[in-house]
């Protein structure tokens, strides 16, 4: 009897073993994305990142939405964007995506565009009160900042177009006085 019970539980314990490998080989994405989720929970964000990015290289949106908190959360915002916009361009509708566009914009220093992706945020989720909280705070922000510098090169470029269409005028000007004055000069009865 007891035999007969080892036996079962022995094949009981191959067929899950079964079960798990065909997991692992038919759905191998799903499988490393738990992963990569598990060491970011655990804040392996160095090792959740590389995984997620692999993911991510197949189009997986999630795995581009989760690259991009792993690059958050090492600071390295500008590497973040690039996959955050990945996501959102599959799902632009998307609080949770808007939030954290917004947060790396933020952090960005671009002020305008965090406004925006919170906005976008409490459109679909008006009661999330991070939302709020930081959409307040880049309004302050953007309120503070000073007003952009305009592009000295560009206003010089400018200017020298004005002053070469305001030649180009009197010059005209100056031409049809001077044909003006040679007609008034000969006589109509008299023109030969």
């Amino acid at each position: 009897m007891k035999a007969n019970h080892r036996r079962i539980a022995l094949i009981a314990l191959l067929i899950i073993a079964l079960f798990l490998l065909a997991e692992v080989l038919l759905r191998n994405k799903a499988f490393t994305q738990s992963i990569a989720e598990l060491l970011y929970r655990t804040k392996h964000y160095p090792t959740a990142e590389k995984v997620f990015s692999r993911n991510a290289a197949k189009g997986d949106k999630v795995a581009s939405a989760n690259l991009a908190k792993s690059l958050y959360q090492q600071q390295r915002y500008g590497d973040a964007q690039s996959p955050s916009s990945e996501a959102l361009s599959q799902d632009d509708d998307n609080a949770a995506l808007n939030y954290d566009a917004g947060n790396i914009a933020y952090k960005q220093g671009d002020f305008q565009s965090a406004l925006e992706h919170y906005r976008k945020a409490l459109l679909k989720n008006p009661n999330d009160k991070d939302t709020k909280a930081n959409y307040e705070l880049a309004l302050r922000k953007l309120q503070q900042q000073p007003p952009p510098k305009q592009d000295e090169k560009k206003d010089e470029k400018q200017q020298e177009d004005i002053r070469n269409i305001l030649g180009g005028l009197d010059n005209k000007e100056s031409s049809d006085r001077k044909q003006q004055s040679l007609k008034q000069d000969i006589p109509p009865d008299k023109w030969w």
